[in-house]
């Protein structure tokens, strides 16, 4: 299955020479598929979302889908639908998970969409850097943080936190990851203007019941 995701994606992305170019959006014009033959979503963002690097890769609509994106095309997505404005995002919806894998987006479906003109779908171009310091973060969850193919990866908390559990461990620790559920998290991230994300090396229910994640079996 996972196979046949990835030869289905490499069947979308543009020619090599076209990346080349870089990974600025494009518009419609300049491309060889035609993006609205592929499934479109509509929403209301909600806010955006920060990872562990401390860039902007992800939103969430109000109506509860996660849509991912490269932190490249961020500013342009932002400008096109501001916290609170509609958005259209044609893409690749996971089989299990309301989460969005975005081709293009437009701020209205009588607009010409926006390509992005690479694949973000790979959750560990989320991992922190060097630079990222030690955090501590607590809260309710709003929701689980999805991987692109529909996997509990953490959780999203009220404020907009971003919480990361490594690769393999969500199962372990699910029960910390559900809506409504009281987290506190600690591990390497980034906080600043666009909000706060960790990769959590510790979770609990209160800074008092923290415990280090067990490794992936």
């Amino acid at each position: 299955m996972r196979r046949r995701a990835a030869l289905i994606l490499a069947g979308l992305a543009l020619p090599a020479a076209a990346r080349a170019q870089g990974s600025a959006p494009r518009p419609r014009g300049e491309l060889w598929f035609d993006p609205t033959q592929l499934p479109s979503f509509t929403g209301t963002v909600e806010r955006y979302l920060p990872n562990p690097r401390g860039e902007t890769d992800a939103l969430i609509f109000r109506e509860g889908p996660q849509i991912v994106f490269p932190p490249d095309v961020a500013d342009a997505v932002r400008q096109a639908a501001p916290a609170g404005r509609p958005l259209v995002v044609w893409g690749i919806r996971a089989r299990n998970a309301p989460v969005i894998t975005m081709l293009a987006f437009a701020p209205a479906s009588d607009q010409p969409p926006t390509v992005v003109d690479r694949l973000y779908w790979r959750l560990g171009g989320r991992l922190p850097q060097e630079r990222a310091t030690q955090l501590t973060v607590s809260g309710t969850v709003k929701q689980p943080y999805y991987a692109p193919q529909g996997e509990v990866a953490g959780a999203i908390l009220e404020d907009g936190t971003v919480v990361l559990v490594p690769q393999g461990t969500a199962e372990g620790v699910k029960d910390l990851l559900k809506a409504g559920a009281t987290l506190t998290a600690e591990g390497m991230g980034q906080a600043g203007e666009g909000g706060r994300a960790l990769l959590a090396g510790a979770l609990g229910e209160s800074p008092e019941a923290l415990k280090p994640i067990a490794p992936p079996r």
